[in-house]
């Protein structure tokens, strides 16, 4: 065991023995005397109030009023703590403040040269904050909340940035962070079906104070994954066309992990080419406007549709802002 994992072993026998002599820690432990009184000493430094007791039914116990075991915490671990609450924040996950307020009460109970240690290896790791920040936090924090108490809530939502909110009655499955995105996935009554909503596509939502049962044993991962599969399968059953492209991988990748595009992604890829087999519709609905956004990093060898499709899509832009 580590050090800290015979520290904490030391404790939980002393809180469950009531007092244990030094011969008995180190048979129980496989430590030597000697090992057990260092241990006993750093324990003391650290702030636990050991009582010792010399003599004849002596031994090592812990005051009555010692209520738990402290904390102890390896400088990997308040890193990883530090960083998740950075990532947190960048992701707008919906209980950042919470997080940042335990972290800091841990950090009260840390010695001066463990925080000077810890602010030493936070400042390594920085991270750019989202562009909409706190905006979508309450909104996540009103939508997990309803995921837990299973309450149906009235949802204004729209699909694109362009079009109109259609009002939505859902019962919320979970939510979802993917690619520096938030996606809840729903029961949708208008539909009757479970659909994914884009957190940041909602303009408004209320409760309904109904509750909902969800099905038993759901799971937001497996149905997604089950999403991908039945795309897989109408792909199959659908005529569709090879669309192949050409560019720095870095473009590639984020094209291959767009959330519309991964069931079509064949399996051939390589570091500059990528290939899918889609359907000619949503192929022209969904690729025109998301390749335009890579610029020159992203060249499209096949189809010629497609090619006609982006020179249209461009040149539409153009006489928009032409005008």
């Amino acid at each position: 065991m580590a050090k800290l994992d015979y520290l904490l072993s030391i404790l939980w026998l002393l809180r469950s023995h009531g007092k244990m002599t030094a011969e008995q820690l180190a048979e129980r432990l496989e430590l030597s005397v000697r090992t057990v009184y260092r241990y006993i000493d750093t324990l003391g430094v650290s702030g636990v109030p050991i009582i010792s007791e010399s003599g004849h039914g002596g031994g090592f116990r812990l005051p009555d009023t010692f209520l738990s075991v402290p904390l102890f915490f390896e400088l990997t671990e308040l890193k990883a703590m530090e960083h998740s609450a950075l990532l947190a924040r960048h992701a707008d996950y919906p209980f950042t403040d919470a997080l940042e307020k335990a972290l800091s009460k841990i950090e009260h109970r840390l010695q001066e040269s463990q925080l000077e240690d810890l602010r030493r290896h936070v400042g390594s790791i920085n991270v750019l904050s989202s562009s909409q920040g706190a905006l979508l936090q309450p909104l996540l924090r009103e939508l997990e909340q309803a995921v837990a108490t299973r309450e149906t809530l009235i949802l204004h939502y729209a699909k694109s940035s362009s079009s109109s909110a259609q009002e939505r009655h859902i019962d919320p499955y979970g939510l979802i962070y993917r690619l520096g995105k938030w996606y809840l996935t729903a029961y949708c009554h208008t539909r009757k079906a479970l659909r994914v909503f884009r957190v940041d596509r909602m303009k408004s939502l209320s409760l309904t104070g109904r509750t909902f049962e969800m099905p038993e044993h759901f799971s937001v991962q497996d149905y997604l994954s089950n999403v991908h599969e039945h795309q897989d399968q109408v792909t199959m059953d659908t005529p569709s066309v090879t669309v192949r492209l050409q560019g720095h991988t870095e473009a590639l990748d984020a094209i291959c992990n767009q959330w519309f595009l991964q069931p079509y992604l064949v399996v051939r890829r390589t570091e500059y080419e990528a290939e899918f087999h889609i359907q000619p519709d949503r192929m022209i609905k969904y690729m025109p406007y998301l390749l335009l956004s890579f610029g020159r990093s992203i060249n499209v060898l096949e189809p010629k549709e497609l090619r006609s499709a982006l020179f249209e899509t461009a040149r539409d832009l153009a006489n928009y802002y032409d005008e």
